[in-house]
């Protein structure tokens, strides 16, 4: 026997939970809300860089009366907070920062003159070896004032 009426009640019922599914998402598009923050601009972080990287070379290229560099000097008698200031002293002005220091497996230590950053920061890593001892340096940088 053949059925003479057609049962459309199931495609209906698709619809509607198709149609409540779209309108409870979009409710819920509405309250919850990601805070993403904002990453510093690329001009920004190169500027940033540049001023760590530079000032760790400067730093290898000061040296004392004997011609021998006063970091490695610093870092082979384990003088942490002379080290830390010799690499900060050769920021830019518009550029501050923290320096941080392990030898060997160490952690990583904080020396020399210790700041809060009040923004987003940027560090950069070196390995030295000095006297048979590898050292990590670390110089953790931010603008300060009129930097980009």
């Amino acid at each position: 026997m053949k059925h003479l009426f057609r049962d459309d009640s199931a495609q209906v019922h698709m619809i509607e939970m198709i149609t409540l599914f779209w309108l409870f998402f979009l409710a819920a598009a509405f309250v919850i809300q990601l805070q993403v923050p904002d990453t510093n601009a690329i001009a920004s972080d190169a500027s940033l860089r540049l001023a760590a990287e530079d000032a760790h070379l400067l730093s290898v290229a000061v040296v004392d009366e004997d011609g021998s560099s006063t970091l490695e000097n610093y870092l082979e008698a384990d003088r942490r907070d002379e080290a830390c200031t010799l690499i900060l002293e050769q920021l830019p002005k518009t550029v501050t920062g923290n320096c941080w220091l392990a030898v060997d497996s160490g952690a990583m230590e904080r020396a020399g003159d210790a700041e809060i950053p009040p923004s987003q920061t940027l560090s950069v890593m070196h390995l030295k070896d000095v006297d048979g001892h590898l050292w990590t340096i670390g110089v953790q940088v931010w603008h300060v004032g009129g930097g980009i």
